[in-house]
């Protein structure tokens, strides 16, 4: 079976990883010995040491802050986690609570409403006196509500839409040919397009216009139905009368008196067409459309 084939993609540079230098300390000079109490300091006039005066204890955390550092740990531990996985989750640095822990702070409340979904906790779990573990994770927020269509009976969907396109064709260009008459497969109507005979379907083959359109994708396309800008489309196009129809898949970006502006995803980037190779720009149909939402 032959797919609409997408662009060649650029390569990913792949990240690099940082590594600092470090730098050397001069050794300590023997020149001068000081007497018990007086300042010991190296050849580098910036370093300095007072033996008579040992460092200061940090002071204890406030117990809300103390509290808030014992449940992360506990609760990253029931989980199986470290603090840099806890960290990576709620979409912080990796080193984020690490560092946090080590100079005595505690999260602002947009961090810790992270930390919490993170943690799979509520936030107020933060600040309750009671160290038991939550028994269940939170459902999280509602941010999708069910969609009021009917789920048709797949006996009910006609397996009369034609999947149009032959042999592969141009990678560098992005496309596909077609050949006039050719079916290489029937798949099912779905509910919304019963009453439109000319719609057709194709397969996306190639990455160009990942991630919304992916190898493997079935695209239904309507002939009749004028696109947007903006709007998914498929450019179907001939060099000349001897030559095969190509066809390839983008968004319409914009129309001028010469040329079709189509863009690709990926890479992101425009293609031109000129509008005297141009045959057809017929819509790709959404999922809601092809349901009639």
């Amino acid at each position: 079976m032959s797919k609409l084939l997408g662009s060649d993609t650029s390569s990913i540079p792949h990240r690099g990883r940082l590594t600092d230098g470090r730098g050397r300390l001069s050794s300590m000079s023997t020149d001068f010995c000081p007497s018990s109490g007086q300042a010991i300091r190296d050849d580098n006039p910036l370093m300095a040491v007072q033996h008579h005066n040992p460092p200061q204890k940090s002071s204890p955390l406030p117990e809300n802050v103390e509290r808030i550092h014992r449940k992360i740990r506990a609760r990253a531990g029931k989980l199986g986690m470290s603090l840099e996985a806890v960290s990576r989750k709620a979409g912080l640095d990796k080193t984020y609570l690490r560092k946090t822990f080590d100079r005595g702070g505690a999260p602002r409340s947009n961090t810790l409403h992270a930390l919490a979904q993170a943690l799979e906790v509520p936030e107020s779990w933060f600040f309750s006196d009671d160290d038991v573990e939550p028994t269940a994770s939170p459902l999280p927020g509602n941010d999708v509500a069910p969609a009021n269509v009917d789920i048709p009976a797949r006996q009910s969907m006609p397996a009369d839409v034609e999947v149009l396109g032959t042999a592969a064709g141009s990678h560098a260009g992005g496309a596909f040919q077609l050949e006039p008459g050719v079916v290489v497969d029937r798949v099912r109507r779905p509910p919304a397009l019963a009453a439109s005979p000319n719609v057709y379907a194709l397969y996306i083959e190639g990455d160009s216009m990942v991630p919304e359109h992916n190898p493997g994708d079935l695209r239904f396309i309507h002939p009749d139905r004028p696109p947007r800008i903006g709007d998914s489309v498929v450019v179907q196009m001939q060099n000349g009368p001897h030559e095969s129809v190509a066809a390839t898949i983008g968004h319409l970006h914009r129309r001028t008196a010469t040329q079709i502006v189509i863009g690709k995803l990926n890479p992101e980037r425009e293609i031109y067409i000129e509008r005297n190779l141009v045959i057809s720009v017929h819509k790709v149909l959404t999922m809601n459309e092809l349901f009639g939402v």
